[in-house]
């Protein structure tokens, strides 16, 4: 069977990837569960998750503009580093700054990183649109199995090492994707971006004069909000009933199971329903998940339910990057997928923050019933985006 060159390059950043995404699938439980086990505090758990968030909500559009000037393959490298760097520092002496140092650090590493791969894929020749989908789907089912693999593999490194082994355990693996990724074909040279230099004016001024455009925006931000309310409030929840770290590990390795699944099928699945389809679906089986997630107390009923919000939340930032990139003026898909980036991430900032305080108010419950009501609200916008894509098909948004 003979692969072609998009083929190829897709696997081979995939690979690379997997290994990368240890970073956040592994560094955002060992920082939360450190501040839970050594500082007790639901709200400072919140604050070291949302670190995660903070350079990138402020800096995501400034690398987007970078992705398109010097190519997404160098930003994507310099990115591995940044994250290194990040992960060994409390592998060495881990403590509350170091934790949140390593947070902020790796954040900004994993976001920039995460940005230009998905620029890569997106600015690919495909003979089909929706093809495009499909290789935005399996860059993202790498990631579900790094995500599979990163809880338990920092809850079991916890449980049997302490947080010190925890880190430098990523800290090895995110080592091995940048050697990884000098010996296999990575996208995103330098050349198709400078060929397609455009004007274009400012994007953010765009989106805000168009109202169906920013309604792709806006739903980025739900997105996120979801899966930040989950990968945070897990935790949470399991910490209140007792649950230890292999546990919770293991109820988020579910969920990015379902995320991998439903991603293994994104191809076939964008040859017979659109982006915003997919998207009302995906919102209406969230805010199902959401809101019996509170109500179920059994453990292998938690990782069903979290099975099933990954099949939800794993076509999202998919057909996202797909709506985005055919509504963008060329040169500008770096642009465009960081303005999707610093408003997801905003979300990422501000969200388990708020959450930890009213959980550490009101418990875990009223918390996923919040997000729950956020994404019923939100699946029925996707459903008009549906409509309106209905109503004048040649337009994209």
């Amino acid at each position: 069977m003979q692969f072609s060159r998009n083929q190829i390059q897709i696997f081979s950043l995939i690979a690379v990837s997997m290994l990368a995404h240890v970073t956040m699938g592994g560094g955002r439980v060992a920082a939360s569960l450190f501040m839970l086990k050594y500082n007790g505090s639901e709200a400072l758990a919140g604050v070291a998750y949302s670190s995660f968030s903070l350079l990138p909500a402020i800096l995501s559009l400034h690398m987007g503009r970078w992705i398109d000037k010097v190519g997404p393959r160098r930003v994507m490298r310099i990115s591995q580093m940044l994250m290194i760097a990040g992960l060994f520092t409390p592998a060495l002496a881990p403590g509350l700054f170091t934790v949140l140092g390593a947070a902020i650090v790796c954040g900004l590493g994993f976001a920039s990183y995460m940005l230009a791969a998905n620029v890569a894929v997106s600015i690919m020749p495909f003979e089909r649109e929706g093809e495009r989908v499909g290789m935005l789907g399996w860059l993202a089912m790498g990631n579900s199995v790094a995500a599979v693999g990163g809880p338990s593999i920092a809850g079991f490194m916890i449980d049997h090492g302490g947080f010190a082994s925890a880190y430098l355990t990523l800290a090895v693996i995110v080592c091995g994707s940048l050697l990884v990724s000098f010996c296999v074909d990575v996208p995103g040279g330098v050349g198709a971006q400078r060929k397609a230099q455009s004007g274009g004016g400012s994007i953010v001024r765009m989106v805000f004069s168009n109202p169906r455009l920013l309604r792709i925006y806006l739903l980025t931000m739900a997105i996120s909000l979801a899966y930040d309310g989950f990968a945070f409030m897990t935790p949470v929840l399991g910490n209140e009933r007792g649950l230890s770290a292999t546990t919770i590990g293991m109820i988020l390795s579910c969920f990015a199971v379902g995320t991998f699944a439903v991603r293994a099928l994104l191809p076939w699945l964008s040859r017979r329903l659109s982006e915003w389809r997919m998207l009302s679906l995906a919102f209406a089986l969230t805010a199902a998940t959401f809101c019996l997630l509170p109500l179920v107390h059994n453990v292998y009923l938690q990782a069903a339910l979290g099975f099933i919000f990954g099949l939800a939340a794993g076509v999202g930032q998919p057909n996202i990057l797909s709506l985005i990139y055919r509504a963008m003026p060329p040169g500008k898909a770096g642009e465009g997928a960081g303005l999707r980036a610093m408003m997801g991430n905003f979300m990422g900032l501000t969200g388990p923050s708020c959450f930890g305080a009213l959980a550490g108010l009101f418990g875990a419950a009223p918390v996923f019933l919040i997000i729950g009501s956020i994404a019923g609200y939100s699946g029925w916008q996707a459903r008009r985006g549906y409509r309106l894509s209905q109503e004048e098909p040649e337009r994209d948004v």
